[in-house]
Formats: C-alpha cells, structure tokens, sequence
C-alpha cells in the first residue's frame, strides 16, 4: 500500500510540475522573445542539400524565419507544417530551415516524404551556422528583418500561420 501511494504522490507532483509550466499553458505569441544581442544573417553562409552555397538576400522580403531543426525532434516535425502554411499566407516572407542531423540523408528523407514546397531546406555542415546562435534545443527559430537584423526568437513550437502570429508580424 505504501508503495502505490510514493507512486501516486510522485505522479501527482510531477502532473502539477508539468501542468503548471508557463511553456503548456502560454499562448504562442508569449513564447517569441525579444532578441538581445542583435544578429544579422548578412554573414552567414548557407549551403543546400547539395553542399552549394546560396545566397539569401532577396530585396522583395520583408521577413526571414531562420529555423533550426532536426528530422528526430518530434516538435520540430511538428510545425514545420504550420511554416510551409505561412509562407502560403505572407508572400514577402523567407522560411530558412537548416537541418541539425547529424546525417544530411535523414534531412533529405524527412523532405522527400512531407513535400513542403514553400520551405527552403539547408544542412548546417559542420555546425557552423548553428555557431553563430545560442541553441538551447530544438527547434529554435529567429526573425529577422528586411535589413537581416534579428529581433525574435522563438524556443519551442508555436503555431506560425495564425491570423494572431500573421498580425504580430507585420506590425513588427
């Protein structure tokens, strides 16, 4: 008897520990924080699947979202349907994923299968994109403005392609 109710009270404190985290119960637009230390993605190289670099300045973009991911993180899989869905919302926007695998292939499988055309699709070889950000975990994404200086940061998954995100983003 004395053993179930360890386990009860164990279960019990743990459900509160959990429920009562600010991160399961924040609406989507409390998880983007202001970015301190301002980055800029004018020096960053990005490299595709293909290990070319690429340029991705565009004049016609008001926004850059720089996501970090990974095929095996499950909230990562998660919203990358909600970023494909935005870009099919907000045209003068860019959605810069760069994959943390620690194999290319599971990135370009994982792409293969779910077909997310409005995304564009990196591999952070050697991880030195990801050197230049302070990654907690994934995913982690940044915002970035017109003249590619950051000014959020999203830790965790929200919901991108709200009409409430949508709005905060273009009042930014």
């Amino acid at each position: 008897m004395q053993l179930i109710s360890t386990r009860f009270i164990i279960k019990i404190f743990f459900s509160i520990m959990i429920l009562g985290s600010p991160a399961v119960w924040s609406s989507d637009l409390e998880k983007i924080k202001k970015v301190e230390n301002e980055l800029s993605l004018k020096n960053i190289v990005f490299f595709d699947f293909d290990k070319n670099n690429i340029n991705i300045i565009d004049k016609n973009i008001d926004f850059y979202i720089l996501n970090f991911w990974a095929s095996w993180c499950a909230p990562c899989i998660k919203e990358m349907k909600s970023l494909n869905n935005l870009k099919k919302k907000v045209s003068n926007i860019k959605i810069i994923t760069i994959s943390q695998d620690s194999d290319i292939e599971d990135a370009i499988s994982f792409f293969k299968k779910n077909r997310y055309e409005n995304l564009e699709k990196y591999y952070d070889y050697e991880k030195l994109v990801s050197k230049n950000f302070s990654l907690r975990g994934l995913p982690t994404t940044f915002i970035f403005d017109r003249e590619l200086k950051s000014f959020a940061k999203i830790e965790g998954i929200i919901e991108w392609d709200t009409k409430k995100f949508i709005k905060w983003l273009k009042s930014n």
